[in-house]
């Protein structure tokens, strides 16, 4: 399993204050978990097939394809047919509108934290 100096290397390496008094415990921990994935690991999955989720659901996706404005019952606001749809405006009327933009591309400011 995992010794308390691999726990000391580890807590170094994801740096993480880690109280000696505590290396045991959380060794212990640490074997306590593995030796779970380990038991996993023995049960026998012959014939089970591999899923991502349990519900068995799966993406319904549609080809994305440019429509004529109004050419859909959903073109309207939250699908409310008492809205009329309205026209489009054209790319260069869109851009005209935003402080910054490159080709057909609109800059934004730069966030990093």
């Amino acid at each position: 399993m995992i010794s308390e100096d691999e726990v000391k290397k580890l807590a170094n390496l994801a740096r993480l204050e880690l109280d000696p008094s505590l290396t045991p415990v959380v060794t212990g921990h640490l074997n306590s978990i593995l030796g779970y994935v380990q038991r996993l690991n023995e049960v026998d999955t012959t014939g089970v097939e591999a899923m991502s989720h349990v519900q068995g659901v799966t993406n319904v996706l549609r080809e994305d394809a440019v429509r004529e404005v109004g050419s859909s019952p959903d073109a309207t606001p939250l699908g409310d047919p008492t809205i009329q749809p309205q026209a489009m405006l054209d790319e260069d009327a869109l851009l005209s509108n935003v402080p910054d933009h490159s080709g057909r591309f609109i800059r934004v400011p730069l966030i990093v934290e």
